[in-house]
């Protein structure tokens, strides 16, 4: 991709979306930093929860989350991810096209829920144990992304991006922001607005 977007999101939810700390033990740093309006990094490591270098860490590069799509390995950057979450109840809508599973409650929202093995391969996902809706937010608009299980969340260097217009990819090049190279494994870094686009299927 031509530039690495800045990481806006706070230290906190960048933090518990790596499952470095837990949303309780982040609620209760939170509670000690309006007390003692010390940053919230130093209250964390103070308490043992976190080492400072993990901190560091995520605070550098970009941070992707690493997910699987008919045996292939895909990746989105985590700014826009707002949660995963296991798969619930799909509540299918009529006169869409086939890549909408339908529409899913998430607590006080519902978000349509896209299939990317339907959107970018044309084949039928096959819900199970392992199967994670990716909750993303582009455009000001909400929606689910299913794929077929959830691998880590990542933290790579800028050398290890790759432009999308020096390879080949299986998938369709829009959907491409271009590879990430992680050792001996190639991971195609993925556009979410180009999910949240309309397009002219029936």
């Amino acid at each position: 991709m031509d530039t690495i977007k800045k990481q806006d999101k706070s230290l906190g939810t960048l933090l518990m979306q790596a499952e470095y700390i837990t949303k309780e033990q982040l609620d209760e740093a939170l509670r000690e930093q309006v007390s003692t309006g010390e940053h919230l990094g130093k209250i964390l490591v103070k308490k043992g929860i976190i080492k400072e270098q993990q901190i560091m860490e995520m605070l550098k590069g970009m941070l992707v989350v690493v997910f699987q799509v008919c045996e292939e390995l895909y990746a989105l950057e985590v700014v826009f991810s707002k949660e995963i979450i296991k798969t619930k109840k799909i509540i299918p809508v009529p006169g869409v096209p086939p890549y909408i599973l339908g529409l899913m409650g998430i607590r006080e929202d519902v978000v349509p829920v896209i299939s990317l093995s339907m959107k970018i391969f044309g084949k039928q996902s096959h819900i199970d144990e392992n199967s994670r809706v990716i909750v993303v937010e582009v455009k000001e608009e909400r929606i689910g992304l299913l794929v077929d299980s959830v691998f880590s969340v990542r933290n790579f260097e800028a050398s290890d991006f790759e432009n999308a217009a020096k390879h080949n990819f299986s998938a369709d090049k829009k959907y491409i922001a271009g590879i990430i190279r992680d050792k001996d494994r190639i991971v195609t870094l993925l556009k979410p607005e180009a999910f949240a686009e309309k397009d002219n299927e029936t």
